[in-house]
């Protein structure tokens, strides 16, 4: 029960874009601590009839929460390019039962977060070269698009979160700490969208950083190469309010890590 403690802390900045966790926060505490009072109606006269319809709906609202925290952990990079993802392995690290890790799992088959090579055989995407640059461009258009809105809507609070966040991936980066970097780094584009007031946009880029969360995360701890020099330019158009120079500097962000990542995709089939 202890384990699934970290639900809506681990939430609160990171959406997926695909699904609401926090509908189904009350209903799923309530589920792990069903001997807390404060989560049973005692004197109910029709609490007998509507527990066979409480349960399902319990485990619908544990399989959104299983759901969503393997989507946080695909688009922050904590799952990699070609990792083995089993149901044993989730549900054990989630302090769960399989029925809605397996549940989580098919929605992210569906999604094509995952791939499904043999009956026991599910693993993270490698994504090939031509869908790498399809997202990428894609990203470059949508981000840069946010990044020039972000310089013209944001005011000392927004500025103050981004350089926090630069400062604390820095931080991770001097430290060899790179899944913290990398997430860190995942932080700030959301970040940058969300200060743009774009939550429209916000659930489409969630939807490519599922795909290309792992990618980004496994290229940068393995080149261990900085992530922030355009981060920090793109702060301080921001503060000058240009949004053509914040626009141009998160495209160069994308830019520039093309031909690496393109190198780190062709590894798994040369086996580097």
């Amino acid at each position: 029960m202890a384990k699934l403690a970290f639900v809506e802390k681990d939430f609160h900045h990171i959406p997926c874009g695909l699904m609401s966790l926090r509908r189904s926060i009350a209903v799923l505490i309530c589920r792990l601590n069903r001997n807390d009072a404060s989560c049973i109606k005692t004197g109910s006269k029709s609490a007998s009839k509507d527990e066979g319809a409480m349960a399902e709906i319990n485990q619908v609202s544990l399989g959104d929460a299983i759901y969503d925290r393997v989507c946080q952990d695909l688009v922050e990079g904590r799952l990699r390019p070609n990792e083995k993802v089993t149901i044993r392995g989730l549900a054990e690290r989630l302090g769960t039962s399989s029925t809605p890790v397996r549940d989580a799992v098919q929605r992210l088959l569906r999604d094509e977060a995952l791939v499904q090579r043999s009956v026991r055989d599910v693993r993270v995407p490698v994504l090939t070269e031509a869908q790498y640059l399809e997202i990428a461009s894609i990203r470059r258009e949508l981000e840069g698009f946010a990044a020039g809105r972000a310089a013209e809507m944001v005011g000392p609070k927004e500025i103050r979160r981004l350089k926090k966040i630069v400062e604390r991936n820095e931080a991770a980066a001097v430290a060899g700490r790179w899944p913290q970097a990398v997430k860190y780094n995942q932080e700030f584009h959301f970040a940058l969208v969300e200060a743009a007031e774009m939550p429209i946009l916000l659930a489409i880029l969630s939807g490519l950083w599922l795909r290309m969360g792992p990618l980004i995360a496994g290229y940068y701890a393995r080149e261990q190469m900085g992530l922030v020099r355009h981060h920090q330019a793109i702060i301080a158009a921001c503060e000058n309010r240009d949004p053509a120079a914040a626009a141009a500097e998160m495209r160069a962000d994308i830019d520039d890590a093309k031909e690496g990542i393109k190198r780190y995709i062709q590894s798994f089939t040369t086996g580097e």
